[in-house]
């Protein structure tokens, strides 16, 4: 199965996970459902990641991959947000839209990325000035996320009360956010021969 095939997979099954048990109101199933998309998409972009690297594969084909599943991260976050609080809660949460832009910009920008690298792996070159852009992308993103995450706790949002219309959105914003984290720090700590 190709990475593609398997990233569109992941993303509908994380999908429906994150909104099914938001629409059956079941907060404890869907907090548990977030983190396990998230693991899983985590996961799978550690091991692909590092098969990457064990394969000897370029540096473009392995910050492409990492690229890839920091946007599919991001597009599940953002169509998550869309299809809970535009059909399944009918906008109950008035500042939806403006994270689902948010979302939707950075899995843009991260699968234009990734194309731009596949580009240069098909090429067979190596844009200097892209992978530091890259790697200081990744930067920004892991230390984003760890203030998101933390903040969420400090905040009072994670784990957050139904009475809130914001509950589910706090799940994916904590989980998404420690998917992230994971996915950019493993990059980091990859070696950079």
């Amino acid at each position: 199965m190709s990475s593609l095939t398997a990233w569109f997979i992941s993303l509908t099954l994380g999908l429906c996970a994150v909104i099914i048990t938001a629409g059956a109101g079941q907060p404890a199933l869907n907090l548990i459902s977030t983190g396990l998309v998230s693991v899983a998409f985590a996961s799978m972009a550690i091991r692909e990641n590092r098969t990457l690297i064990a394969e000897g594969a370029s540096k473009s084909a392995v910050a492409g991959s990492t690229a890839r599943y920091i946007g599919l991260v991001w597009t599940w976050g953002a169509l998550g947000l869309l299809a809970i609080y535009r059909l399944v809660f009918e906008n109950n949460w008035p500042e939806w839209w403006q994270f689902f832009l948010s979302f939707a910009t950075a899995a843009v920008g991260c699968i234009i990325f990734a194309n731009m690298l596949g580009r240069d792996e098909e090429a067979g070159r190596e844009d200097r000035s892209i992978m530091g852009l890259g790697r200081l992308l990744i930067k920004l993103q892991l230390i984003g996320m760890a203030v998101g995450v933390i903040s969420l706790v400090i905040d009072g949002k994670f784990p957050r009360a139904t009475t809130h219309p914001d509950w589910a959105a706090c799940n994916i914003f904590f989980f998404g956010g420690i998917a992230v984290a994971a996915i950019c720090a493993n990059a980091l700590a990859a070696p950079r021969d």
